[in-house]
């Protein structure tokens, strides 16, 4: 599985919607003055809530890409 970032168009800086994920998932990751950056992944049946406090964008990236093979496994 490869995760792609998109720069959210017309949002805050440091704003960027993942693709690659399974299918009818989305997810979001951002960057948060105080938190870090912070993960938010939802899909059709349920809106999930923000969550980590990573220190760079490869780090969150490469959580989510952990946490999605974890449920595909």
């Amino acid at each position: 599985m490869t995760l792609r970032r998109h720069e959210l168009a017309g949002s805050a800086e440091n704003q960027y919607r993942i693709s690659g994920l399974p299918t009818g998932e989305q997810a979001v990751i951002a960057e948060f003055p105080i938190h870090g950056w912070r993960i938010l992944r939802w899909n059709d049946d349920w809106h999930g809530n923000w969550t980590g406090g990573y220190p760079t964008f490869e780090a969150a990236l490469a959580a989510l890409h952990k946490e999605i093979s974890l449920t595909l496994a």
